[in-house]
């Protein structure tokens, strides 16, 4: 299990750092804002509820290739009435600045998870690991990118490193520094 938890969150680093969440970390250098505690709890819980889906409800249609296609709304619309519920709910907890955008499923890190997620997971307890290292791999990759973006504005980075460049290089970076790791996790433990 702790071997799931692991790769899961390097997983989704690959997938974050594979553009589809650069967006939204990217778009965020201007202004400092706070890590998306709220959205990252929805993301687990949206990976969670939607491999229960895909993995008894949609299995029994038998739909192929075409469960692909399905998953992309199918995830925005889990994603965004979370959003709407919880702010419903609790309006308190529900931040008036969100990182990222639900109707989008989080810029593709619902769909990303969701797809690694129905391929890799067996058991329910696998699925809910798996959606949980989701979303603390992400977590660490936005305190990670935070502190990296909080560091440039206080040393000297050459005019053309800053902002944008410096964060798709330290995306980059990120990228083989978890794949690295990840391989060398899987080596010692002997998980393949």
């Amino acid at each position: 299990m702790l071997g799931l938890l692991v790769f899961s969150g390097f997983a989704l680093n690959l997938v974050l750092h594979g553009a589809l969440g650069i967006g939204s970390i990217v778009e965020g250098e201007e202004q400092s804002h706070p890590i998306p505690l709220f959205q990252l709890g929805i993301l687990f819980v949206s990976v969670f509820l939607l491999w229960v889906l895909g993995s008894y409800g949609l299995v029994f249609l038998g739909f192929g290739f075409l469960e692909y296609a399905l998953l992309f709304p199918l995830s925005a619309l889990v994603c965004m009435g979370l959003e709407r519920l919880c702010a419903r709910l609790f309006p308190s907890l529900v931040p008036e600045y969100k990182v990222f955008n639900p109707a989008t499923a989080y810029d593709g890190l619902a769909l990303g998870s969701l797809m690694m997620g129905l391929h890799i997971a067996r058991t329910i307890m696998e699925a809910f690991i798996l959606s949980l290292g989701f979303s603390l791999g992400t977590l660490l990759s936005l305190v990670l990118l935070k502190e990296i973006r909080k560091r440039s504005s206080l040393e000297l980075v050459p005019a053309f490193m800053q902002g944008r460049p410096l964060m798709l290089i330290s995306l980059g970076l990120l990228s083989v520094l978890f794949t690295a790791l990840g391989l060398i996790f899987f080596n010692v433990l002997a998980l393949f």
